[in-house]
């Protein structure tokens, strides 16, 4: 008895195998299958997603070689953002001085300035009442969120506001300065920002919105270099929602940057795939054609903050944001970047608070934020 019930048991063990197989050789027939998983071929083993394993680095990775896998890195996130013009580095670029004007107490200065070409956009400087030394401040680039004509008004609001970091960051002797991301904010030359990146996108087919976002925060930290009242190699950024995951881009990309605070900005490709598709289809055609092939990103968002390391960031996640509903993949994300961190010597340099207060800055939280660029901008 007890032998017919092993053979029983060999053969359904057996009995599966042969579906599974044909289940296999039926998809290697089924072409419209062949096209949805792109490179995919039944019978072949595949290396699995290497993002579904977020690791940046192994356990007995050596400091030394962090340069080496960064350029690696590097090189493959460059590649997704296609051939542009311009390198993502900084440049002299032209700008000019609009305005000045007195609100909610302090000077502000509105300036126009180039990005690439005759591409030019717009930002506002919030001069500091009293300056943190000798007649000059750090300054930090505010960015705003999704929020169309009001573009760089977002980050300008009065103080009180839960995204005002201009005027919060001013009233502790920041300088500060809020740039229009194009797409959003004022109308340049009697052209608006949607026809500007209409213009460019013809102009320059494989380069992606993406690289010119980047581009449009490396030129405002170019504009803060000309200026005598900034104090150099002391920079630092925040934004909320779109505006934290520019400010997260541009710093993985400007070294000058010193310390960021990204707001509700790190939302992984490997989880939140479905939601992102469509959108950043016209950031990254690259990547997201790549993703809607086979489902394995190039890369995801642990990796550029890895590029950030050694400076300082401090992620602002919450656990109620309907735009990103999976918050430890965002921790995630954060946790394997910090191990770079940890390699290099500088674990304290990179922090995340993660909150309940929905997609938003609440007063408390907008503390703490400010509480670190003190920590790390105004050490001696």
């Amino acid at each position: 008895m007890k032998l017919f019930l092993n053979f029983l048991l060999i053969l359904t063990i057996c009995m599966m195998l042969v579906g599974t197989l044909n289940a296999q050789t039926y998809g290697a027939k089924d072409t419209s299958l062949q096209e949805l998983y792109g490179d995919f071929t039944p019978g072949q083993s595949q290396q699995l997603n290497p993002l579904a394993n977020l690791a940046v680095i192994l356990p007995d990775t050596k400091a030394e070689e962090w340069p080496a896998i960064r350029a690696k890195i590097y090189n493959r996130v460059i590649a997704c953002f296609g051939n542009g013009p311009v390198d993502l580095k900084p440049a002299v670029n032209q700008f000019k001085e609009i305005e000045r004007y007195q609100s909610n107490g302090f000077t502000h200065i509105k300036y126009s300035y180039q990005i690439v070409d005759d591409v030019w956009t717009e930002a506002v400087l919030v001069l500091p009442n009293i300056f943190q030394d000798n007649g000059k401040s750090s300054a930090i680039l505010t960015v705003h969120g999704t929020n169309g004509k009001s573009g760089k008004t977002g980050s300008l609001g009065a103080p009180g506001g839960r995204r005002a970091y201009a005027l919060e960051l001013a009233q502790r002797g920041y300088i500060t300065f809020s740039p229009d991301q194009l797409g959003y904010g004022s109308t340049i030359n009697n052209v608006s920002e949607g026809e500007l990146i209409a213009s460019l996108s013809k102009k320059y087919p494989d380069w992606s919105y993406r690289a010119l976002k980047i581009l449009t925060l490396i030129r405002a930290i170019d504009v803060l270099e000309q200026l005598p009242f900034v104090k150099k190699d002391s920079y630092g950024s925040m934004g909320n929602s779109l505006g934290g995951e520019s400010v997260l881009f541009h710093a993985a990309f400007d070294t000058r940057v010193k310390v960021s605070v990204p707001s509700t900005g790190v939302s992984p490709a490997a989880t939140n795939v479905f939601r992102l598709l469509n959108r950043e289809m016209a950031f990254e055609p690259v990547k997201w054609k790549k993703i809607a092939k086979d489902g394995k990103p190039p890369y995801d968002l642990h990796e550029i903050i890895a590029l950030c390391a050694p400076r300082c960031m401090l992620f602002l996640n919450d656990f109620n944001d309907p735009y990103d509903p999976d918050v430890m993949a965002g921790f995630k994300c954060v946790y394997q970047a910090m191990q770079v961190y940890s390699l290099l010597g500088t674990p304290g340099h990179i922090s995340m608070l993660i909150h309940g207060d929905g997609h938003d800055t609440v007063d408390d939280v907008r503390e703490y934020a400010y509480k670190w660029f003190d920590r790390y901008l105004l050490k001696k």
